[in-house]
This record gives C-alpha cells, sequence and structure tokens, in this order.
C-alpha cells in the first residue's frame, strides 16, 4: 500500500514548510495563460512563535506531491488570496501573476514576429517559441506583459510557464506546439487508469468548423478569410497587419489542429507519473493502440480522496493513423 506524501513550503517573512496538507488542487491548461494552485492547511497549524496567520499575498509557493516520500515538484507560484476560515484555504497563481505587474516596453513595428516582441520586453526568463508568426505592423500599447499575451490569445498564440525540476521557470510561446522528445508515458484502461468515460472516439471528416480570420490595418479595415466547412461551428481568430496572403495560412493551420482522427476528451489516473502541457502520452483502450497525444490540460488533485491526475488530450502527435 502506498503512503501519500508531500511538502508544501512557502517563503514569507520566514519560510514554512509543511509535510502535511489537507488537500491539493493544480490546474495545468495551455488554453489558459496561468496555472493555479489551491492548498487547504491543517487545521492546527504552528506557525513557529506567530500569533496568527503570517502568510501574505505575493509570497512565493513551491508544492512536492508523492507517494512513500519520493516526492516531485508539482506547483511554483505565488499567494494570491488567503481565507479567512479554518481550515485556511491558500490560492496561487504562477509565474504569470508577476507578468500582470511588469509593465511592458511600449514600441512600434512595422514587421515583427512573437519573438521579436518578447525579446524586446527585456523579460528575464528563457523564452520558447513554437509556429513563430509575422504579426506584421504592430503596437505594443497595453500596460503589462500579461496583457500582451492575453491579446496575442485571441489571435490563436497561446501562452503559458513550464518549469523545470528545481523550479526554474520558461515561458512557452505559441500557435501549433511541436512534439518534445523525451519519454512517453503511456496510460491504459487495464492498468493505471482510473476512469476512461470521458473519452470518444473522432473523426477528422465527421468534425464541422469553419475558421474565421480577421485583420485590422492601420485604418482600423477589416480583411477577412474564411477556411473550413461553411455549416460548421466558428472559431474567430484576430490579427494586425496581416495580409490576406498572411492570413490565409494561418487560419489554415488552426483548422488542422482542430479537425483531426482519434480520441478527444478526458480520462482519470493515479498521480505517480505527473504529466504537463506539452507532453506526450499513449493511450492504449482494450489492448488497443490509439495514438500519441500532447497533454493539453492536467487537474491533479491530492487529499483524502487519494492523488489523481484528470488528463485532457490535446493534438494528435502521430498523424491519423496507428
Amino acid at each position: 500500500m502506498f503512503r501519500l506524501t508531500c511538502k508544501i513550503e512557502i517563503a514569507s517573512a520566514k519560510t514554512w514548510t509543511f509535510d502535511r496538507v489537507v488537500e491539493v488542487e493544480v490546474t495545468r491548461d495551455y488554453e489558459a495563460l496561468t496555472c493555479t494552485g489551491k492548498i487547504t492547511l491543517p487545521k492546527k497549524v504552528k506557525w513557529q512563535g506567530e500569533t496568527s496567520n503570517p502568510l501574505q499575498r505575493g509570497d512565493a509557493v513551491k508544492v512536492w506531491l508523492g507517494y512513500d516520500g519520493d516526492n516531485v515538484l508539482a506547483f511554483c507560484g505565488y499567494i494570491t488570496t488567503i481565507g479567512a476560515k479554518t481550515p485556511v484555504v491558500v490560492t496561487c497563481e504562477d509565474e504569470m501573476w508577476r507578468l500582470k505587474t511588469t509593465p511592458t516596453v511600449k514600441k512600434a513595428y512595422k514587421s515583427a514576429t512573437i519573438k521579436q516582441i518578447l525579446d524586446d520586453q527585456n523579460l528575464s526568463y528563457k523564452i520558447v517559441v513554437f509556429g513563430e508568426q509575422g504579426l506584421g505592423a504592430y503596437r505594443v500599447t497595453v500596460d503589462n506583459v500579461a496583457e500582451l499575451l492575453n491579446e496575442w490569445k485571441e489571435q490563436g498564440i497561446r501562452s503559458f510557464f513550464k518549469y523545470d525540476d528545481q523550479g526554474v521557470p520558461t515561458l512557452y510561446c505559441g500557435v501549433i506546439f511541436e512534439k518534445q522528445g523525451g519519454h512517453v508515458q503511456v496510460f491504459n484502461n487495464h492498468s493505471n487508469m482510473v476512469s476512461d468515460d470521458g473519452l470518444t472516439v473522432q473523426s477528422a471528416k465527421d468534425v464541422k468548423i469553419k475558421v474565421k480570420a480577421i485583420s485590422l490595418d492601420a485604418n482600423n479595415k477589416k480583411i477577412k478569410v474564411e477556411v473550413g466547412d461553411a455549416d460548421g461551428q466558428i472559431r474567430t481568430l484576430y490579427a494586425y497587419g496581416k495580409t490576406e496572403a498572411e492570413l490565409k495560412p494561418w487560419a489554415e493551420q488552426e483548422l488542422v489542429r482542430l479537425k483531426r482522427d482519434g480520441l478527444v476528451g478526458s480520462f482519470d489516473t493515479f498521480g505517480a507519473f505527473l504529466v504537463d502541457r506539452l507532453d506526450t502520452i499513449g493511450v492504449i483502450l482494450d489492448d488497443k493502440k490509439l495514438g500519441l497525444y500532447q497533454v493539453k490540460k492536467d487537474v491533479i488533485t491530492y487529499g483524502t480522496g487519494g492523488f489523481r491526475q484528470k488528463i485532457d488530450l490535446g493534438d494528435r502527435m502521430d498523424g491519423a493513423s496507428d
């Protein structure tokens, strides 16, 4: 029988470390800018001589979770709210919280790329850009870097932080994320899945989607391009300064991402091997290999209900055939 173990480290006026916790929930999603964490502390917390809860908004938090003392880093971030009731519930956000207060370097470009604009923001993080996009004529006018990334999100450009084993963040940004190397974890409904009820099979020919791309020029004149199925569900992307010739391949790239054969949905599994966004995983159902997929979202839960993950599948990474 495996024993659940954890380590919670909070750096405030002092550094507080806990090896017991009521519950932890971590949500990692590459469609969202921010990875979030929620920690429910034990009812009886000893604050080492403090007469009241000393935690403050902005305190740094690290969470390691595992079995039998073999803990792995599950979350890094900062406290955003502290509950007033007992047990104390602490909510947190990852490094994106700091970018919400990091002023932008306001600048105008005749023709810019994602990487060029990010480099000009003088960020201290390593930056990885996938599916580099020419944004055309572009002006950085928003007040903070998180707002800039959120503006790009409306154009189908997703941004988020990932951490290495030591808790060092890397900012990922892109349209279609390339397959990552390394070990591929395989999930099987006869061994390490808790439930596969959320998975369904999809055929690309049955998916009806129309991608509408709209670009605004310097005079706010709209250029529109539509690709896909005339009667499909509409997905709208916004851009600035793109010509019609630039818009079309951009819209087609998004259509390829959304229309594919294979599995869609989510499944539940144990916490023994934590996955993260962009990880490639294999899925086997009833002894049939059903492909390799990129992890889109992972919700990690830890507590009285055990140590679990709910994994949402993203892009298929091995083509349409098994």
